[in-house]
Parts: C-alpha cells; structure tokens; sequence
C-alpha cells in the first residue's frame, strides 16, 4: 500500500469527536473494523463514551497503546518467547558484564575489579537506564573516553568503556531469553521482518495513528514501516502544518520536522470558520506565596461551577468540561482535600511513595537501620511504627465475641517505652506489657511486634525483604478485616505492593544475595518508587483532575493547571552524575530540550481548545535541593503573559486581572499575658499544698512565674515523659555533688586547706561517680567525652580557689525546720549541699553546675524595701481580709524582689538553718562550677548588725512571698527567657 498524507486536525476543536467520525467515514460506519494507536489508555474510555451517546451497539475500534504495539510486534518477530527484565535482573547482568570487562580494561578494573554489588547498586541503576533510553532512541553506544574532567572517576571509566558494556550487556539478555521495552524497539528495527499481520493494514481493517507529537527514534522508525505499509496518521496540531495561512506555531516545530524527515505531505481533517480561526482563550493568572494559597483560589474559582445545575452533568457535551491539572503527581492528595465537590473522576496515577502505606513501610525500614548492636532499637522510631493508623485500627475478638483493639495494648507499650531509655529492648518491654493484657490482644501485640519489627530484623536478601512485605499485608489485611473497604486507596497500595513489588523483590538475579542493610534497603525503596496506584478513571462525567500527561488528545472548556512553576513544566534537568546534560548530545541523545518542546506541545494543544485556562504558581519559595533557587513562573506562563502584554498594548500589573496576587493579611498576634483566674478548686489545692512540707525548688517556681506554678503543683498538670537524648544536666549534676561530698567526706568535721586534695584523687572520684551514675550510656557520645576532659579540670580550678582552712561541718544534710511567717506556721524541707565554718561562723553553700542568676546585692540594705514589707505582712494576719490598696502594694513588692532576688533558694536554708538551732550564721553563697568555681555570696560581706538584720529579711521575702501565693487574685504568666524550656509554654499559647 502507498503511504497517505497526514490528517492534521485542528488544536482548536475537540480531537477525539473528529477521529471518531473519521473513523465512521474510513470504515463506512463498521468502526469495529478498525486499528487504532494512541500514546495511552485514556482516549479509549472517551471513545466509547461518545459512541455510547450517539447509539451505537456494534463493534467499537481496537484501540491499542504504543508500548502494547511494540510489545505484541516484539513477540511475533521473535522465535521464542522472551521475559521483560526487571530493574535489579538488568542491574546483577551490568554487574558481572562490567566485572568481566574489567580483567581487561585497567580503568574499570581501578573503579569496579574490587566493588562489591552494594557500590555497584547506584551506578548500575543510572547505566541501565542509560542503554535503556540509547536503546530506545537507536544510538549505537561507543566508547566515550577522555572524560575524567567533566564527570567523577566511576563515571568517566564506565562511559569509556560504554560501547563494550552495551554489547556484553545485549549478549546476556539474549543468552537468558530476556529483554526490556528499549532493546524490543532496538531489536525491531534492526531486524528485517515484515508489519505482523495484526498491525498491517488491510482495505478491509484499516490502521490509524492518532495523537502523537513528539517520538524517540526507535518510534519513529516502527511508525514509519506502519505508515509505508499504509497505516493513516492523524495529528491534532496547529492547523497551518496542513499548509494554512501563518506561521506554525514553535511547539508543533517537532511535528513539522516529522513532515519534512518522512517527507510527506499534510492535509487539513477539516475546515475552520473565521471565528474558531481566531480563537483565543481567556486567560487568568495567579500567584500564590505557598502551595495552600493556590489551592485556596482554586477552590474559590471552582466553587461556580460545582453549584450548577446537576443535571447538566449528565449531558454528554457538557461532561468532562472542567480540568484540573497537576504537574505533579504529589499534588493530587492536597488538592483532592480543597476541592468543593470531592465527586471528582481522577485519572493518574498516585506515587506509591507518597502513600500511607509507604510511610509505614519507611518508618519499618529506618527503625531497622538504626538497629543497636545489641539488637535495641530508638525509641521515637519504634513509637513512630506503632503509631501509624494502620496498626492502630488492626483488631481482634475475645472469647465473647467483643472487639478487642490493638491501640489499648499499644499505650500502655508507649508509657514504658517512654520510662525507659533512648534505645529500647522490645521484648524486653513487651512482657511487661503483656502481662497486663487479655490473653487474645496479648497474643495480637505478639504477632505485631513480630511482623513489624522482629521479621524485618532476619531479612538481609531481597527475597527475605520480598517475604516480609508479603507477610506485613497479610497481617493488615487479615486483622483489619472490613475496614479495607473504607480506603480503597490504601487498599490499592497494598495490591500493588503484593502483585508488583513483591514479586519483583522475590525473582530476581539478586534475591539470594545478602546486602548490607543500607544497600539493602536502598534496593526496596528503588523498587517502591517505580510502582504507582493507580485511580478508577470513570465514570467520564463531572470535575476531572489528571496530569499533564494525561490530558493528550483531550478537551476541556476549563482548565485549571495547578503549581505551573518553571521546576515542575517543563521541569529541570536530572542531575545525572553518569551523564549530565550537557555530554547528552554526544551520545546523540536528546537534552532538556526536546523535555521541554514535548511539554510546549501538551500545553498549548491542551490550551488552544479551552474556553478559559487559569494559571496557578508559587514564587519566591526557597528550594530545598541542592543548587536549585527559588520557585519561579513557568517559562510557558512568563510567554503567555508577555502576549497577553502585547494584545493590551500595556503592562500586565500584579493585583489586577488577569494576573492576581495572593493577598495575605498578616496581623500582630496578641501579646495579653496568659491568666489563671482563682476559684475554688484552686483554693482548695492551694490550701492543701501549704500544708504539706514546701521546699526552695517550689517558691522558686511560683517567683519565676506564679502560673507555671499553679499547672505544675496545684492543677497537677505533668507533661508527657520523653526521653532525654541529648545532655542530662540532672544527671551531670548529680554526678558532681555525689563526686564532691565523696572528695570532702575524709575531711568531715575537720579544717581542709588548700592543696589536701590531689588531682588524681579528683579524677578518680569522678570516674567512680562517671560509672555509678552510667553516663557513658546516657549520654551522648560526645557530650561524655567533653564532660571527661572538663569536669576534673574545673572541679580542680574550684579546689584550689577554695578559701585555706575551713571547717567542713556537714556534707549533703537534709534540713527541715518549721517557721512562723506573717503569723503563720510552715513547715520547710531542703537538703543543704555542705555547711563551712569560715573565721567562726557558719556559711551555707550550694553547687550550682547551671547558669546562676546573680541577684541585686542592695536588696539586703535597703530598709525602706523592707520596712513597707514587715508592715505588710504584719498586716496581713490570717484572720485579715486584703483591700485594694494592701493587694496593690503586695503585687508592687512581690514584683521588686523577683526582679532583685531571682532565687529564694539561700535565704530559706538560712532561715531554716536559723531555725534548727544553728548558731552563729554567718553568710550563704552559689558556687558556679561550670566555669572557675566561683562563688556568689548573698550578703557579700555583711557583718553584726547588717548582718543580723539581712538574715531577718530572708525571713521576710519568704513571707512576702507566700502571701503573695495567698492573696493574689490571679495566677499570673511572667514571660522571660525561661519560658523557652517551660514544659508548659504550650498552654499559654491557647
């Protein structure tokens, strides 16, 4: 048969009416008789439709896909039948072809003669992917040598040895009856064999190619031999490539140059009034500042047409009329959740990656990678896999019959895991557990520690990893029971986990080899991010949401293209560290820009037959990518815009349509501090904690901020535990004072002078003390070895700034004493850290391995303070009712001294030492030992009367402060620097 001319069927009409009508006039309405070629599935379901509207019951077209063409003609060309390679099949033949040219080639054999299969894994992916598309475009692979200064070492030696691999890599398929989508087209036109039979053309079945626009060499050699043998080829296109008046548009310029490569003609499919001539969409644009700002408007545009008449919706012309496109597949689940109607017909497929399922897989995968050597495992990722909703909606049965959750064993599991340390022993704490269930849900716990984390453990080959995610659906699916029928779409995943990953993983070249476990892992998440799920594309009626791809050779009235930012359409270049895009053309293959005129094509066509189209951008968001800037309008979008500028004459400004601006009101948020009014619970509470023993730590809480005070002692709130993974000031701090009262206790109640204790008396005190309070376990490796080099060395620069003979008098004593302040009894407990007798009197001392908060040392000197004070408190007797004016002046006092005395600590052990009957006090001091060990007395060298007279106002802001505790109205926030670690600063923000 002699080739015919192309059909070009004008971009501004609908193209799958016209080919169906085509189609009627080409078989005299028998289309049933008919071969059909497309790029995809999805214009079969719109043919269909339409011939489903009009009446007709007879045979409908064959309608085949490129990719099932090429298939079907691959098996009859070949003698045997041949299995499709998978990815890890075609990276293990790389391996050992690339081992076998190493023996003779020294640049291989320096990268490669010694890399084990887990090193080998990345670049055997990016070299079979690299012959994989050489196969598709017919590029004879060489070797490309020299490269050692545009690409890395491995890079350069595998490329100067490509021609070999390719050769060696096709000798193996072949050997084990094996081939791939690219080496079936490489093989096809390379080989003499006729069209099969079921593709030839025939007077009585004709062939029709319909659709494409952009094709890889390999393509375009098997169409070539269709359309020599007669097949007819109808392109949807700018009308001036059937020799119209005008310019052809730049993104048909591929199909043009097909035309001239096959050097063939193009005739018009029909004919186009004025109006349709000058046809133009209405064009709006939008920038948003993040990706919600975009979905926001889209929905505000789309609210109109969901609140139509429904009946419209049933009529065939009107159906599919709306779009809304996706330039990447990972929007499909934020825009799914703003559009106003959510009978949506989605027709793309979702990333299994972005899927729940995935993240279980992921948090499985990640807990196992950061395993203990004694098999322990982090405790965050543990509580991240137990959970994830899938694991808390699996269930089972007691012996009744009622159901029993897994989530009310899993709670109990997280308290103790979080009572315990940063890496966990699973067993270990599952027994505990267990022991507290009911024997049905303590059997359910079992099976799910097994299956989630003890099988996973086993698995270091790909046919164990093959096995472990086979049994993990398996359990899902069995102790979920009917709620699968809820989420279709997790149900999908976990399909196609099954019937496409699994088996993948299981029957390979590699499936009994034993990887690390990063390679290991990298491996199943090579393979998870190849699979897709896959949405129900009918029924055809109402909103249509697809991505751009899937939008050839349909129309829509509107179209709504969301993200149409420069990264995403047409997309930026891989970085391909094997071949950058720049060597791309010496091989003879296309670079990002044959990406970009493909993508050119898909807009405009899809743009050219729409009524409106809007545009939807971010802009100015940082990337977080390595090198890449930030987001920017589509380079399509900055043209369009640019002659909608020369169709006005007049710049386009931002605010005003067609380009709008996202319109973000920002407002100053509300700096009223945080109140807790009094009632009587919290009297009640209140009450009840005065008369238990109060301690320093306490009426420190309250001075710092009175409602931390009132959450933490009388609401009883506690914040959830969490494990301490880095520093433990506590137990540093503890681990000084123990090592301290061990270096004094030799020297109780005997004069010490400076230089008693030596050095390596200290270091080994401290090291005693380092394994007694198991910090080297505790803490960060690194944190422990700074406290090794530096804890002797200030605990000796403290020692030796000690003053010369002093008495130790008591060492770590634990004091209570009850005092009457304002005419009312306290009792007081606190544990002094140790008592010197210093020149006859005794000084009160308190290590402090923290930062300390010095203190206003005039406080104790002035006497107009405290004179108002003891008249205050002498006032306020328990049998006193405060007035305005007492209250006003007992918050103006409260609030001087917290801001003077930022700790009551010193004073209330004075005033309890006082108490007990310890004669002769003298002063009180904070020792810094995170620096040189100084010490800051309270007093500062107050004597006699002074003296006397300051050890009577400790008493007094005590009692200022617990009258404060009493009288104020309200439990009042203080905001400060504190507030950045209070395990409470979550409730003020409410």
């Amino acid at each position: 048969m002699n080739a015919s001319p192309f059909l070009i069927f004008p971009w501004q009409r609908p193209f799958l009416p016209a080919l169906k009508d085509y189609l009627n006039q080409l078989t005299q309405r028998h289309p049933g008789s008919a071969l059909l070629l497309v790029p995809h599935n999805r214009p079969w379901r719109y043919l269909v439709q339409l011939y489903a509207s009009e009446g007709y019951t007879g045979l409908l077209p064959k309608v085949m896909t490129l990719s099932n063409t090429i298939a079907s003609w691959r098996a009859f060309d070949s003698a045997a039948p041949l299995h499709t390679a998978n990815t890890l099949d075609r990276v293990a033949l790389l391996y050992q072809c690339v081992r076998a040219l190493a023996q003779d080639d020294s640049n291989l054999a320096s990268r490669f003669a010694r890399m084990d299969m887990a090193l080998f894994l990345p670049w055997g992916l990016r070299l079979a992917a690299l012959l994989e598309e050489m196969y598709g475009q017919l590029v004879e692979a060489t070797d490309l040598t020299h490269l050692e200064d545009e690409v890395a070492a491995p890079a350069a030696a595998l490329l100067g040895a490509l021609g070999r691999i390719s050769k060696a890599y096709e000798t193996a398929l072949l050997e084990n009856n094996w081939t791939t989508p690219g080496l079936d087209i490489f093989a096809l036109a390379h080989s003499d064999s006729p069209v099969p039979s079921l593709l030839e053309p025939q007077h009585d079945r004709p062939v029709v190619v319909a659709g494409f626009s952009l094709l890889t060499g390999g393509e375009d050699h098997l169409l070539k031999q269709l359309w020599q043998a007669g097949a007819q080829f109808c392109l949807h296109g700018d009308p001036a490539l059937a020799g119209g008046e005008g310019g052809i548009h730049w993104a048909c310029e591929e199909q043009a140059a097909w035309l001239r490569r096959w050097k063939t003609q193009a005739l018009p499919a029909m004919q186009l009034g004025d109006a349709e001539k000058a046809h133009q969409p209405r064009y709006h644009f939008f920038a948003g500042y993040d990706c919600h700002s975009q979905l926001a408007a889209l929905r505000r545009d789309l609210e109109p047409e969901c609140k139509s008449d429904q009946a419209e919706a049933d009529d065939t012309d009107s159906a599919a009329s709306t779009a809304v496109v996706l330039t990447d597949s990972s929007l499909l689940m934020p825009v799914l959740h703003h559009l106003p109607n959510k009978d949506v017909n989605i027709s793309m497929g979702y990333p299994l990656d972005r899927s729940p399922l995935n993240r279980l897989l992921d948090a499985l995968l990640r807990l196992q990678a950061n395993r203990s050597d004694e098999g322990r495992y982090y405790w965050r990722q543990v509580l991240q896999c137990l959970r994830h909703p899938y694991v808390n909606m699996l269930r089972t049965q007691d012996d009744n019959g009622q159901p029993l959750l897994l989530r009310d064993a899993l709670r109990p599991l997280e308290n103790l895991i979080r009572e315990g340390t940063r890496f966990v022993d699973l067993t270990e704490v599952a027994n505990s557990c267990r022991n507290q269930l009911p024997e049905p849900l303590s059997r359910l716990l079992e099976e799910t520690l097994h299956v989630l984390v003890h099988a996973p453990s086993t698995a270091s080959t790909t046919r164990g990893m093959a096995d472990v995610l086979q049994n993990l659906c398996s359990f899902l699916l069995n102790r979920g029971g009917d709620l699968w029928k809820h989420f279709p779409l997790d149900a999908e995943a976990m399909y196609r986990l099954i019937r496409q990953t699994v088996p993948v993983l299981r029957e390979n070249l590699l499936a009994d080899t034993d990887f690390p476990l990063t390679t290991l892992h990298g491996m199943v998440r090579e393979v998870l991010g190849q699979e897709r799920v896959p949405f129900e594309a009918e029924p055809l009626t109402g909103l249509q949401v697809l991505g751009m791809l899937e939008t050839r050779l349909l129309h829509f009235d509107r179209v709504f293209i969301v993200d149409a930012t420069d990264d995403r359409l047409p997309g930026n270049p891989a970085q391909d560290p094997l071949l950058p895009d720049s060597l791309r053309q010496t091989l003879g293959l296309p670079d990002s820009r044959r990406r970009e005129r493909a993508a050119a094509h898909t807009l405009y066509r899809l743009c050219a037959g729409a009524d409106e189209v809007s545009f939807f951008w971010q802009e100015g968001i940082s990337r977080s990518a390595l090198f890449d800037g930030k987001k920017s309008r589509s380079r399509f979008v900055e043209q369009l815009l640019w002659q909608e500028e020369q169709r006005r004459g007049a710049l386009l400004t931002p605010g005003e349509p067609p380009l709008e601006t996202a319109v973000c009101e920002v407002q100053a948020a509300a700096s009223e501090t945080k109140i807790l009014t009094r009632g009587v619970e919290l009297n009640t509470a209140l009450t009840h904690l005065l008369r238990k023993p109060l301690s320093a730590t306490r009426l420190d809480v309250y001075l710092q901020c009175p409602l931390r005070f009132a959450w933490q002692y009388l609401c009883g709130l506690r914040p959830p535990k969490e494990i301490n993974e880095g520093d433990d000031p506590a137990a540093v701090g503890t681990c000084i004072h123990n090592t301290l009262k061990a270096l004094y206790e030799p020297y109780l109640h005997k004069v010490i002078r400076t230089g008693d204790i030596s050095t390596e008396t200290v270091r080994a005190r401290f090291f005693e003390q380092l394994e007694a309070a198991d910090l080297r376990r505790l803490l960060p490796a690194d944190s422990c070895l700074m406290l090794e080099e530096a804890a002797p060395m200030r605990l000796m620069n403290f020692l030796s700034g000690q003053p010369d003979n002093i008495m130790i008098m008591a060492l770590e004593k634990e004091i209570s004493a009850t005092l009457r302040l304002a005419e009312r009894d306290y009792a007081f407990v606190g544990t002094v850290d140790r008592v010197d007798r210093r020149d006859g009197l005794l000084h009160v001392l308190d290590y402090k391995t923290g930062t300390i908060k010095k203190h206003d040392g005039s406080l104790w000197t002035d006497l107009p303070y405290f004179t108002n004070a003891d008249a205050l408190c002498a006032a306020l007797t328990p049998a006193t009712e405060a007035d305005a004016g007492q209250l006003k002046n007992l918050e103006n006092l409260f609030e001087e001294l917290r801001t003077r005395l930022p700790s009551l600590q010193l004073p209330c052990y004075l005033s309890m030492a006082g108490a007990c009957g310890m004669a002769q006090l003298g002063d009180a001091a904070l020792v810094e030992l995170r620096d040189e060990g100084k010490e800051h007395p309270l007093f500062g060298g107050l004597v006699d009367e002074d003296l006397n007279a300051a050890l009577g106002f400790c008493r007094t802001a005590l009692a200022l402060t617990l009258l404060h505790m009493e009288y104020s109205p309200t439990f009042t926030a203080r905001p400060d620097k504190h507030c950045q670690w209070c395990p409470y600063s979550g409730l003020c923000s409410l």
